[in-house]
Protein backbone atom coordinates (compact mmCIF):
# COMPACT_ATOMS: atom_id res chain seq x y z
CA UNK A 1 0.00 0.00 0.00
CA UNK A 2 1.36 2.93 -1.07
CA UNK A 3 -0.46 6.09 0.52
CA UNK A 4 2.06 9.32 0.58
CA UNK A 5 1.52 10.10 -2.78
CA UNK A 6 -1.87 11.19 -1.71
CA UNK A 7 -1.62 12.27 1.85
CA UNK A 8 0.76 14.34 4.08
CA UNK A 9 1.87 11.59 5.74
CA UNK A 10 5.53 10.36 5.47
CA UNK A 11 7.04 6.76 4.49
CA UNK A 12 7.40 5.99 8.02
CA UNK A 13 3.68 7.11 9.15
CA UNK A 14 2.19 5.15 5.75
CA UNK A 15 3.89 1.59 7.01
CA UNK A 16 2.42 1.90 10.09
CA UNK A 17 -1.08 3.15 9.15
CA UNK A 18 -0.40 0.13 6.99
CA UNK A 19 0.11 -2.30 10.02
CA UNK A 20 -2.98 -0.86 11.57
CA UNK A 21 -5.28 -1.64 8.78
CA UNK A 22 -4.03 -5.11 8.24
CA UNK A 23 -4.85 -5.56 12.10
CA UNK A 24 -8.00 -4.28 11.77
CA UNK A 25 -8.57 -6.34 8.39
CA UNK A 26 -7.38 -9.52 10.20
CA UNK A 27 -9.87 -8.96 13.31
CA UNK A 28 -13.20 -7.66 10.89
CA UNK A 29 -13.68 -7.56 7.26
CA UNK A 30 -12.37 -3.52 6.29
CA UNK A 31 -14.13 -2.71 3.95
CA UNK A 32 -12.31 1.18 3.55
CA UNK A 33 -10.06 2.99 5.74
CA UNK A 34 -9.85 6.94 5.68
CA UNK A 35 -6.52 9.41 6.69
CA UNK A 36 -8.50 12.47 8.07
CA UNK A 37 -6.71 15.46 10.33
CA UNK A 38 -3.50 16.76 9.15
CA UNK A 39 -2.38 14.02 7.08
CA UNK A 40 -5.15 14.81 4.76
CA UNK A 41 -5.65 18.42 4.82
CA UNK A 42 -1.80 19.15 5.89
CA UNK A 43 0.24 20.32 8.46
CA UNK A 44 1.17 16.75 9.41
CA UNK A 45 4.52 16.34 10.75
CA UNK A 46 5.43 13.15 12.76
CA UNK A 47 7.69 14.65 15.41
CA UNK A 48 4.01 16.40 16.93
CA UNK A 49 1.10 15.72 14.92
CA UNK A 50 -1.23 12.35 15.62
CA UNK A 51 -2.38 10.24 12.77
CA UNK A 52 -5.97 10.28 12.45
CA UNK A 53 -7.37 6.91 10.89
CA UNK A 54 -11.39 6.14 10.33
CA UNK A 55 -11.82 2.72 9.56
CA UNK A 56 -15.02 1.10 8.00
CA UNK A 57 -15.87 -2.85 8.79
CA UNK A 58 -18.23 -4.90 7.00
CA UNK A 59 -19.63 -6.48 10.64
CA UNK A 60 -18.63 -5.76 13.93
CA UNK A 61 -15.15 -6.66 15.36
CA UNK A 62 -14.47 -10.59 16.13
CA UNK A 63 -12.10 -9.91 19.11
CA UNK A 64 -11.97 -6.37 20.45
CA UNK A 65 -9.20 -6.78 22.94
CA UNK A 66 -6.89 -8.60 20.58
CA UNK A 67 -6.99 -5.67 18.18
CA UNK A 68 -6.69 -3.12 20.71
CA UNK A 69 -3.39 -5.34 22.08
CA UNK A 70 -2.02 -5.59 18.11
CA UNK A 71 -2.27 -2.12 17.47
CA UNK A 72 -1.12 -1.04 21.05
CA UNK A 73 1.58 -3.20 20.08
CA UNK A 74 2.86 -1.79 16.88
CA UNK A 75 5.78 0.60 17.24
CA UNK A 76 4.50 4.25 16.36
CA UNK A 77 6.36 6.96 14.76
CA UNK A 78 3.89 9.46 15.60
CA UNK A 79 3.09 11.18 18.80
CA UNK A 80 -0.45 8.87 19.02
CA UNK A 81 -2.80 7.00 16.59
CA UNK A 82 -6.29 8.10 17.04
CA UNK A 83 -8.51 5.46 15.59
CA UNK A 84 -12.31 5.33 14.83
CA UNK A 85 -13.92 2.20 13.04
CA UNK A 86 -17.33 1.76 12.30
CA UNK A 87 -19.54 -0.90 11.17
CA UNK A 88 -21.36 -0.08 7.53
CA UNK A 89 -23.89 1.75 7.83
CA UNK A 90 -23.27 3.54 11.04
CA UNK A 91 -23.32 7.38 11.68
CA UNK A 92 -20.27 9.38 12.75
CA UNK A 93 -20.23 9.26 16.62
CA UNK A 94 -22.01 5.29 16.42
CA UNK A 95 -18.60 3.71 16.86
CA UNK A 96 -16.98 0.06 17.08
CA UNK A 97 -13.80 0.96 18.96
CA UNK A 98 -12.48 4.56 19.57
CA UNK A 99 -8.68 4.39 20.11
CA UNK A 100 -6.99 7.27 21.93
CA UNK A 101 -3.22 6.84 23.29
CA UNK A 102 -3.88 3.24 22.87
CA UNK A 103 -6.94 3.35 24.90
CA UNK A 104 -10.21 2.45 24.09
CA UNK A 105 -12.35 5.80 24.72
CA UNK A 106 -16.21 4.82 24.43
CA UNK A 107 -17.61 7.72 26.22
CA UNK A 108 -16.15 10.48 24.23
CA UNK A 109 -17.73 13.82 23.99
CA UNK A 110 -20.20 13.13 20.27
CA UNK A 111 -19.27 16.40 19.27
CA UNK A 112 -15.71 15.41 18.07
CA UNK A 113 -16.99 12.55 15.92
CA UNK A 114 -19.10 15.30 13.85
CA UNK A 115 -15.91 17.54 13.36
CA UNK A 116 -14.51 14.56 12.30
CA UNK A 117 -16.39 13.79 10.21
CA UNK A 118 -16.64 17.74 9.35
CA UNK A 119 -13.77 17.66 8.14
CA UNK A 120 -13.46 13.95 6.93
CA UNK A 121 -15.86 14.79 4.26
CA UNK A 122 -13.94 17.62 2.41
CA UNK A 123 -10.39 16.16 3.41
CA UNK A 124 -10.54 12.17 3.88
CA UNK A 125 -7.83 10.43 1.75
CA UNK A 126 -9.18 6.63 1.10
CA UNK A 127 -5.73 4.55 1.85
CA UNK A 128 -7.55 0.62 1.96
CA UNK A 129 -9.66 0.74 -1.60
CA UNK A 130 -10.16 3.60 -3.31
CA UNK A 131 -13.80 4.23 -2.22
CA UNK A 132 -14.98 7.92 -1.28
CA UNK A 133 -15.93 8.84 2.12
CA UNK A 134 -19.41 9.56 0.65
CA UNK A 135 -19.94 5.84 -0.04
CA UNK A 136 -19.78 5.19 3.61
CA UNK A 137 -21.45 8.51 5.38
CA UNK A 138 -24.16 10.27 4.36
CA UNK A 139 -23.31 14.43 4.12
CA UNK A 140 -23.59 16.25 7.79
CA UNK A 141 -25.89 19.14 7.57
CA UNK A 142 -24.62 22.45 8.44
CA UNK A 143 -26.96 22.87 11.22
CA UNK A 144 -25.38 19.50 12.81
CA UNK A 145 -21.78 21.06 12.03
CA UNK A 146 -22.54 24.44 13.98
CA UNK A 147 -23.84 22.73 16.69
CA UNK A 148 -20.89 20.14 17.18
CA UNK A 149 -18.92 23.33 16.64
CA UNK A 150 -20.68 25.22 19.96
CA UNK A 151 -20.46 22.19 21.93
CA UNK A 152 -16.80 22.27 21.24
CA UNK A 153 -16.57 25.78 21.80
CA UNK A 154 -18.31 25.06 25.15
CA UNK A 155 -15.95 22.45 26.12
CA UNK A 156 -13.10 24.64 25.48
CA UNK A 157 -14.26 26.91 27.73
CA UNK A 158 -14.50 24.63 30.67
CA UNK A 159 -10.87 23.59 30.32
CA UNK A 160 -7.76 25.06 32.17
CA UNK A 161 -6.32 28.17 31.20
CA UNK A 162 -3.30 26.50 30.37
CA UNK A 163 -4.61 24.28 28.14
CA UNK A 164 -3.17 24.56 24.98
CA UNK A 165 -5.15 22.15 22.96
CA UNK A 166 -8.53 23.58 24.23
CA UNK A 167 -7.18 27.00 23.48
CA UNK A 168 -6.40 26.11 19.53
CA UNK A 169 -9.99 24.06 20.04
CA UNK A 170 -11.47 27.54 21.09
CA UNK A 171 -9.79 29.20 17.99
CA UNK A 172 -10.69 26.92 15.42
CA UNK A 173 -14.45 26.65 16.46
CA UNK A 174 -14.57 30.63 16.47
CA UNK A 175 -12.96 30.71 13.39
CA UNK A 176 -15.58 28.34 11.67
CA UNK A 177 -18.76 30.28 13.55
CA UNK A 178 -17.71 33.34 12.22
CA UNK A 179 -16.49 32.63 8.71
CA UNK A 180 -17.65 28.81 8.14
CA UNK A 181 -14.12 27.24 7.25
CA UNK A 182 -12.01 25.40 8.69
CA UNK A 183 -8.39 26.52 10.10
CA UNK A 184 -5.23 24.39 11.13
CA UNK A 185 -4.11 23.63 14.11
CA UNK A 186 -1.13 25.91 13.43
CA UNK A 187 -3.16 28.70 12.23
CA UNK A 188 -5.12 28.27 15.06
CA UNK A 189 -1.81 29.16 17.61
CA UNK A 190 -1.34 32.32 15.46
Amino acid sequence: MTVAARTYLDERTEAFVAEVLAAIDANATLLEAFVVGSGAAGGFDPRTSDVDVVAVVEGPLRDRRKLVADVAALPRPVRDLELVVYVEGSRPGDFELNLNHGVERPDEEPFWFVLDAALAQEHAVPVWGARPWNDFFEPLRPEEIREATQASLDWASRQKPDDEFARQQAARAQHYLEHGEWITKKEAER
